[in-house]
């Protein structure tokens, strides 16, 4: 019987687990420069939690892993890193504000499988707690233009704001209640396209002129339509704030406002953000959740974050990414009664800080070296007989075949080498 892995889920074999292993250390190398604190919870959750109103919304919902444990509790595996974030703030009052934190790791979602969409893939993740004004988001912008650029991306940032598309979907005769679903259909447009769009929300009963304006992408105009029904230019004017900020900082070249961003998630409250590439699918996004945490604890706390989809970096940018093996040398012994020596040198190698992998197989030397050739480690050390009465070792450079003869106890060149 063969064993498969579990539809919509993936192995990472070698060269491909180090350059999701290098994506994912480039972000914490920037996360941490921007004094973002780690943290861990757990991949299994309380139902009641991934599902309480207001976080993720009905879609979300059905796209969960549920299952009862063996007390009978109804649990949940987390489908990102934002509601485990809530309850973590919610239930440790004595955090001291702002709370900034960033989380890299495996979320779930019982979506359908398709090209470059998983059932389980990573998030790396940065959060700002505690803090209203749209600085918390000029610093999130900031972060994620030095973790784009230091992984080669060709990428930009769109933004927009729940608060002001709210009062553009009002102002289009969309009503308060459909508000919700209007969104979540919206965010299906790059997956989906806009007519599908417009035809889910025609099925809903949903107004459409809505989808004409935010196409547009016209800020003035839709500035107009709203001062027009004298709604809420709160989101508007944070917008142009923040956009302010940015140029401030040279990175509105960066960022562009995109009135179509909706964000499917229904705890977002503020601006919303998304990273893209020019020939590509989106690969990261957040936005401001200011009403979140209070559905866990009654207390509302302002918050803001953005989450960088690690498999899609992966997936767009692999062929550019580093995948050599990090082991630099392979040591081998010339026949099994030299094993220990060999050990003895490899262990010694080690202690300098030096990559070494043993041969463990204890195969003929033409066997080890096709095998470290294989794997792409850049040089072998053979000990022989000869080489040991003379306190000598064999370094052979695999790609150009050359050799040379390193003393037993000037390993300290192996670093000039290595």
């Amino acid at each position: 019987m063969e064993f498969k892995t579990v539809r919509g889920m993936r192995d990472f074999l070698p060269e491909k687990a180090r350059k999701k292993k290098f994506i994912e250390e480039t972000c914490k190398r920037i996360f941490e420069l921007y004094g973002f604190e780690p943290l861990e919870t757990p991949i299994v959750e309380e139902l009641s939690l991934l599902t309480k109103k207001g976080s993720a919304g009905a879609e979300i919902e059905q796209e969960l892993y549920t299952f009862e444990d063996k007390a009978g509790r109804a649990l949940g595996l987390r489908f990102d890193l934002t509601v485990p974030l809530a309850r973590v703030v919610a239930s440790n009052k004595q955090l001291a504000m702002p709370f900034k934190r960033y989380q890299i790791g495996r979320v779930y979602r019982y979506d359908r499988p398709q090209a470059k969409r998983y059932r389980e893939f990573t998030q790396a993740d940065v959060d700002i707690i505690g803090v209203s004004s749209v600085l918390a988001e000029l610093e999130l912008i900031a972060l994620s233009y030095d973790v784009i650029k230091a992984l080669g991306i060709e990428a930009y940032l769109t933004i927009n704001s729940r608060e002001l598309l709210e009062s553009l979907a009002l102002a289009s005769s969309v009503k308060e209640e459909q508000l919700a679903e209007c969104f979540r259909a919206m965010d299906k447009a790059e997956k989906l396209g806009w007519a599908a769009v417009e035809k889910e929300l025609e099925e809903k009963g949903i107004n459409t002129e809505l989808l004409d304006i935010v196409k547009k992408n016209d800020l003035n105009a839709a500035e107009e339509k709203i001062k027009e029904r004298k709604l809420s230019t709160k989101g508007l004017e944070e917008i142009k704030e923040l956009m302010g900020y940015l140029k401030a900082q040279q990175l509105s070249r960066f960022v562009k406002v995109d009135l179509a961003l909706a964000r499917g998630l229904d705890y977002y409250t503020g601006i919303v953000m998304e990273i893209k590439i020019a020939s590509g699918p989106s690969i990261g996004g957040g936005g401001r959740y200011d009403k979140l945490i209070g559905l866990y604890s009654g207390r509302e706390l302002a918050a803001t974050g953005i989450s960088f989809g690690v498999d899609r970096i992966l997936d767009t940018i692999e062929d550019k990414l580093p995948g050599e093996t990090k082991t630099k040398v392979f040591v081998t012994a010339v026949s099994k009664e030299l094993t220990m020596q060999a050990l003895e040198l490899t262990q010694n190698i080690r202690k300098l800080g030096i990559n070494a992998e043993f041969d463990l197989m204890q195969r003929n030397i033409s066997k080890n070296l096709e095998y470290a050739n294989k794997k792409g480690i850049p040089y072998a050390i053979i000990l022989g007989p000869r080489e040991l009465q003379a306190k000598q070792f064999k370094l052979k450079n695999m790609e150009s075949g050359k050799e040379c003869l390193i003393g037993l106890d000037e390993l300290e060149k192996l670093r000039e080498i290595l």
